[in-house]
């Protein structure tokens, strides 16, 4: 379960933001709850990578590879 999107919705998220995963038994749970939210609200424009075992920040998606993480 996604359990802190803070004052914004999955609509208006913006790279940058951490999203807080409770309730996942292992990372890779947590990581599939994220996808699986970014997915339902059709945000493919956001990527995410695990920055502990439940927090993970939000970036944009771009078509090259070093500005998407920059």
């Amino acid at each position: 379960m996604i359990a802190s999107l803070g004052h914004n919705d999955i609509y208006t998220l913006k790279p940058g933001a951490v999203l807080t995963v409770t309730g996942a038994s292992n990372e890779l749970e947590a990581q599939q709850e994220v996808a699986d939210l970014l997915q339902s609200a059709n945000r493919g424009d956001l990527g995410y990578f695990a920055i502990s075992k439940d927090y993970f920040l939000l970036y944009m998606k771009s078509g090259n590879a070093l500005s998407a993480v920059a």
